[in-house]
């Protein structure tokens, strides 16, 4: 279907790709997935070139074991960026493939590009994905709230029936904004508007973001900020799938009462996000996690150029760092 569906023209001949789904109703208003949204890896052949598609299926019996309620698909940390349209296409629909597993499936259809961020978005509302995000292009910045939301406006046009987020990650990309305002400009003009994925560290912007538009969903995408976050009224969390017992720990605990037990799964993840650290930061701290997945019997692969795997002699010695902060123990399935 991926390889048909770059050749589409038209809404016409879309209904070709539609036949095989089933697109139940959304509910715009509602919609609003609560708790652990995992952002799994895409998994790739071992020198990299390749989607392995084989393992789409195991990986999400892996991720139904972790107690996972939704997923974020083609993120960040499924390399969604490093990835061909066609490779992007077919993924989503695999993912989609395995959707019995999980409540929800938002996907990621952010590009370098509009045209291409529409035509993915097109996409994934015709195989019926809960809902859309979009990260802001970031080699042509937009460098006002006015740029992002009419370049939001036209990806999410392409969509009417999903609802659609923003993907705020401004330490990836360079376009900072104020969240808020873009919320104030964005909710008329972007009828599937639902909220913002905000992987930004400023936790003053996702606050004041959420106090003044509480219509709207801000899910928090750090780790090492989600007991605070949740603490302001953040109740969904973004992150890679083998943190998910912590956070699922830290929204238990916290849900009924009990800070401490949230402020120890927090600092449990605290201190695996210390370790992680160590092995590499910034856009090199996703090849971490990859390599971290052997460990979990799941080889997913390499990550793919321009960042780099772990050799195997510090990979080695990332598993003895986190067999000390007890990691393992924690992600037993």
């Amino acid at each position: 279907m991926a390889a048909k569906f770059l050749k589409l023209q038209n809404w016409t001949s879309l209904n070709f790709c539609i036949k095989s789904y089933s697109l139940a109703p959304k509910n715009m208003s509602t919609y609003a997935p609560k708790g652990c949204m995992a952002a799994p890896f895409t998994p790739f052949t071992k020198d990299g070139k390749d989607v392995d598609y084989s393992k789409f299926k195991s990986y999400a019996d892996h991720l139904q074991k972790l107690k996972i309620p939704h997923l974020f698909v083609n993120g960040t940390t499924g390399e969604g960026l490093s990835m061909t349209m066609e490779e992007r296409i077919k993924t989503a629909e695999l993912w989609m493939q395995q959707k019995d597993k999980f409540e929800s499936i938002l996907l990621h259809i952010g590009t370098g590009n509009l045209k291409d961020s529409i035509q993915l978005a097109s996409h994934a509302e015709s195989i019926g994905v809960d809902g859309i995000a979009c990260i802001a292009p970031s080699f042509f910045r937009a460098n006002n709230e006015e740029s992002v939301v009419s370049y939001m406006k036209e990806v999410a046009d392409a969509a009417p029936n999903t609802p659609f987020y923003l993907y705020d990650f401004n330490i990836m990309t360079n376009v900072y904004i104020s969240v808020s305002r873009f919320f104030d400009l964005a909710k008329d003009e972007i009828k599937t508007l639902r909220g913002v994925k905000h992987s930004s560290p400023q936790l003053p912007s996702l606050f004041t973001g959420m106090r003044e538009h509480r219509g709207y969903q801000f899910m928090m995408g750090t780790d090492d900020q989600y007991l605070a976050a949740l603490s302001l009224g953040s109740e969904a969390i973004v992150t890679s799938a083998f943190m998910a017992p912590y956070f699922n720990k830290i929204i238990e605990a916290f849900n009924s009462g009990d800070l401490e037990a949230a402020r120890n799964a927090q600092e449990a993840c605290q201190k695996v996000v210390n370790v992680r650290s160590k092995y590499g930061t910034g856009p090199q701290s996703f090849a971490v996690g990859k390599s971290m997945m052997p460990m979990l019997d799941l080889d997913l692969g390499p990550v793919r150029l321009p960042l780099v795997s772990l050799t195997s002699d510090l990979a080695e010695k990332l598993q003895s760092e986190l067999k000390a902060v007890n990691f393992f123990d924690w992600v037993k399935v």
